[in-house]
């Protein structure tokens, strides 16, 4: 990624997005299954507020908890880079584009592809 000097472009902040889930993902006892993971908070989550949630919701949350703490604090990059991971998880979650496993290398995916089935 660029110098933290320099102003990064946007290709650069998707390219570091990725490298964060990968390299954070090996945090989690379970990496293997990320989706898992969200429907775990999710379940946690809805006795805490007594309605149900699912993985989608949360990651759809964590972007909220993202954007707020980006607009309170604008230099921190951080904030941006995992909202866009969170989004990234809510549309995997909804079934718009596969989950990659953690620790995959970027693969290409023609935008043409992604959500063909639900246009279909």
């Amino acid at each position: 990624m660029s110098a933290i000097n320099e102003r990064p472009h946007p290709g650069d902040l998707l390219s570091h997005a990725f490298e964060l889930i990968n390299a954070r993902g090996s945090d989690y006892d379970n990496v293997s299954n990320i989706e898992q993971n969200f429907r775990e908070i999710a379940a946690v989550a809805s006795v805490v507020i007594g309605k149900p949630l699912t993985a989608r919701d949360v990651a759809l949350v964590m972007t909220c908890v993202k954007l707020i703490r980006g607009k309170s604090a604008t230099e921190k990059l951080d904030n941006y880079v995992d909202g866009m991971n969170y989004m990234a998880f809510a549309a995997c979650f909804a079934g718009l584009v596969p989950i990659p496993p953690l620790g995959s290398k970027p693969v290409a995916v023609k935008l043409a592809e992604v959500g063909k089935e639900a246009v279909s």
